[in-house]
Order: C-alpha cells, then sequence, then structure tokens
C-alpha cells in the first residue's frame, strides 16, 4: 500500500518562510501568507494528523515560532486550537503584528471595528464596520492597529493561525466597546536580547 503525500508542518513552515522573504511589504506578506494557509486548509496535511492522532482537546495552540522571518521583526507563530461553541474575544489589535486566521474546520465570525467621531472628536464610539463569518477554507488577515473580534459560532471550529509575530510578545490594546477606552497590555514579556 501507498503512503498518501501529506503536507507536513515542516512543508507548511517553509513555504511560509518564502512567503515571509519574497515580499518586502506588509499587504505583500500578508496575501502571501493567505495562499500558503488557505492550501493547507484545502489540503489538511498536518493538522488533520494531529486531530487523528490526539482528538481535538490535543490540539497544542502553539505549533511553531520563527527565528529567522516575521514582521515587524523575526518570530512569526504559527497556532492551531479548537474553539468551544460562542467562544469569542474582546475586541481588540495586534499591535505593531498582523494575524492571518484560517478556518479549518467549522465556522467563526470577524467583526472589524473603527472609531465613529460623528459626535465629535472628544466623544468617539467604537462600531462595527463590517461583519461576515469564515467558512472552512476561509482565510482573513487583520494588518497592525485593525481592530476585530472572534467569536465561534458553531459547535467546534478549529482555526490556524499565522502571527507575523508572536503576538503575545507585543503592546496591544483590548476595547471596551460600551466604555470607548482602550487598556494596553502584553501576555509575555519580551526577551532582553529583543
Amino acid at each position: 500500500m501507498t503512503a498518501l503525500a501529506v503536507y507536513t508542518l515542516d512543508e507548511f513552515v517553509k513555504d511560509l518562510q518564502r512567503a515571509f522573504a519574497s515580499h518586502p511589504d506588509l499587504v505583500g506578506r500578508a496575501n502571501a501568507v493567505t495562499e500558503v494557509l488557505e492550501h493547507l486548509l484545502k489540503v489538511g496535511g498536518w493538522v488533520q494528523e494531529m486531530i487523528d492522532q490526539g482528538g481535538y482537546e490535543s490540539l497544542p495552540g502553539a505549533v511553531y515560532t520563527d527565528k529567522e522571518y516575521g514582521h515587524p521583526g523575526p518570530g512569526f507563530h504559527i497556532t492551531c486550537g479548537a474553539q468551544k461553541p460562542g467562544q469569542t474575544n474582546a475586541p481588540h489589535d495586534h499591535g505593531a503584528g498582523w494575524v492571518a486566521y484560517g478556518t479549518y474546520e467549522g465556522a467563526i465570525q470577524q467583526i472589524r471595528w473603527a472609531w465613529d467621531y460623528s459626535a465629535g472628536v472628544h466623544e468617539p464610539r467604537l462600531v462595527a464596520k463590517e461583519s461576515f463569518v469564515q467558512q472552512p477554507g476561509d482565510v482573513a488577515y487583520f494588518l497592525p492597529g485593525e481592530i476585530h473580534t472572534t467569536t465561534n459560532t458553531v459547535d467546534r471550529s478549529v482555526v490556524v493561525r499565522v502571527e507575523s509575530q508572536k503576538v503575545a510578545t507585543l503592546w496591544r490594546h483590548r476595547y471596551l466597546k460600551d466604555g470607548n477606552t482602550a487598556r494596553a497590555f502584553m501576555e509575555e514579556s519580551v526577551p532582553a536580547d529583543h
């Protein structure tokens, strides 16, 4: 019996490295990363192997961090995890980084937020600007400074994220839409050699 060819994590990482290296501009890189992620979602490869070997609960979250490629500095980061029914987050940005979200299984709703200054510059309001649902195979990215919310809309979704740099090491903001305020935060301290 002949083994089926599988799109491995190593191949995925090499393709992402080429995507980061082949485009000097931010949007070019994000589009190239989107193409690589779309290919993974189409063929399954290492994501399906992880699910088959350990089930959804064993999906590791953090999968890989690169030492050479990324934006704004080295360190693009891959995550893969299962989201529970209704799992959501507060409106947030990714600081100086950006993130591409790929839906492998299930469906997630993305909401892009924007500031509305119609009441004057001293009374901005955070308002939903765009809402869409990512079905299996869909990829969307959010560039530096873009505010968004992600919500799982079904029983379980599997999402692969490619962060341009491990966002836990970047200063970012969470937004309180009812209070029209933001809070800066960083989940991990930045290494001394950064």
